[in-house]
């Protein structure tokens, strides 16, 4: 099994129980019954049932006086996220060069020959043509609806040399990278009669 899925399976299962678990928390307060112990409520939402643990308090309007549950719950929520984040993104060393590529969002691919440029409408895409043709690289895609182009480098140069030259072309606002999108299922024509 996908560690992914495991770790998604993990985070509903921990969130589902930690929002039900504050519900029952407020059942019992209603009730005078035996209470369960606030570091458990706030020991779920730190392994990882922040969410359940916040819409708990919302739903349940349980605890939202209490200040380690009204303020310590979304700080807990903020971390996990950033953390999610960062541990998402991956830098790595290219082996044509060592400029660092940073893929973010679960581990994004390039396209290891083309890349987008961007320029600015008032300046025109004229300087942009020049430095293409002069640099010897193909224009795979010129956009219509946006002001940019997708364009293949050279065969005798890296792609981080090549994105470093357009960066310094007059009127370019920016050079990405071709981002490779993966779909989970491929995509099914549908036939019509």
């Amino acid at each position: 099994m996908d560690i992914r899925l495991i770790v998604i399976i993990y985070l509903v299962a921990i969130n589902v129980a930690t929002f039900f678990t504050y519900g029952i928390d407020k059942w019992k307060a209603k009730r005078s019954k035996w209470r369960i112990r606030e570091s458990a409520l706030l020991g779920l939402a730190v392994l990882g049932g922040s969410i359940g643990a916040w819409l708990g308090m919302k739903v349940w309007h349980h605890k939202t006086q209490h200040k380690k549950f009204k303020y310590g719950i979304p700080l807990i929520l903020v971390a996990q996220i950033v953390i999610v984040l960062l541990s998402s993104c991956k830098t790595k060393q290219t082996a044509e060069s060592s400029v660092y590529v940073q893929e973010c969002l679960m581990g994004q691919e390039y396209s290891p020959n083309v890349f987008i440029v961007m320029y600015d409408d008032g300046v025109g895409k004229k300087p942009l043509q020049k430095a293409v043709k002069a640099y010897d690289c193909e224009v795979i895609y010129d956009y219509k609806m946006i002001s940019g182009m997708a364009l293949k480098k050279p065969e005798d140069k890296t792609l981080e040399e090549t994105m470093r030259y357009f960066k310094g072309v007059e009127g370019v606002t920016a050079v990405e990278y071709d981002r490779i999108n993966h779909l989970v299922e491929p995509v099914k024509p549908r036939m019509t009669r």
